[in-house]
């Protein structure tokens, strides 16, 4: 039975990242249906409150992690704290180290042309156990989506990364999980620009701190616009703790 906080009218998962990566492994294991897989962050939340679509499709997911320290503020001010962020691109690397030498076959999909490859390169020297079956950028029209949907379901892939970006990602999986022959498919945003050495992640002490957008504005200057998200995302938590509207 899952346990649920409700956020701006989307359901997260209570759970820490160690129950969070077995419940992955659980799903990807499992192909009598795929499942759905998210990692919704504040800038995601506050963009749902605004995009019905957007909110039925997290709130249709089979597990939902608190991405970002935003969620866990949000889930103190709801009084309903969560034990601590899952964030996703730490979630999928601990599932990397722990499914490395089992039976699990990874697909990728997702980034810009030539970055998905470098991350795959990167990840089979750190992890050369590590079973990635295939993978694919994510700039898809349609006839090489449905090759890429042909190639997926050829592969009996188990867990399936997809990072597209919000909410193109979430919107891509709506539309075709049905269609694919996985155990799970999770919703990764930038994380393969990450595996490949394109960006940076903030060092240990500013996650801790709370910094990590600081550190990725300073990487990436055109961001800043987005980041106007997090003082919107808390007014909107307050505004529904108090007033129990969005």
């Amino acid at each position: 039975m899952r346990k649920l906080i409700k956020i701006l009218e989307v359901n997260i998962d209570r759970l820490n990242m160690k129950q969070a990566v077995e419940r992955v492994r659980e799903l990807s294991t499992d192909h009598s249906q795929p499942s759905l897989v998210v990692t919704p962050n504040s800038e995601m939340l506050a963009l749902a409150a605004e995009d019905r679509e957007l909110a039925r499709i997290l709130n249709s997911a089979d597990l939902a992690t608190a991405d970002g320290i935003g969620v866990v503020i949000a889930s103190k001010i709801m009084g309903e704290p969560l034990e601590e962020r899952v964030a996703g691109f730490d979630l999928i690397s601990l599932l990397f180290k722990e499914l490395a030498a089992e039976d699990i076959n990874f697909y990728f999909l997702g980034g810009k042309p030539g970055v998905v490859d470098r991350a795959v390169a990167n990840l089979k020297s750190d992890y050369p156990e590590l079973t990635i079956s295939g993978y694919h950028h994510g700039y898809l029209d349609r006839e090489n989506q449905q090759q890429v949907i042909a190639e997926i379901n050829q592969k009996n892939i188990d867990l399936l990364l997809v990072g597209m970006g919000v909410p193109l990602q979430e919107k891509f999986l709506d539309n075709n999980l049905k269609k694919l022959n996985v155990g799970a498919a999770i919703t990764v945003g930038g994380s393969f620009d990450v595996l490949a050495g394109e960006v940076e992640r903030a060092p240990l002490w500013m996650q801790k701190a709370a910094l990590e957008w600081f550190y990725r504005l300073l990487q990436e200057p055109s961001r800043f616009g987005r980041m106007l998200a997090l003082p919107k995302f808390i007014y909107l938590v307050i505004k529904a703790k108090f007033f129990g509207s969005k």
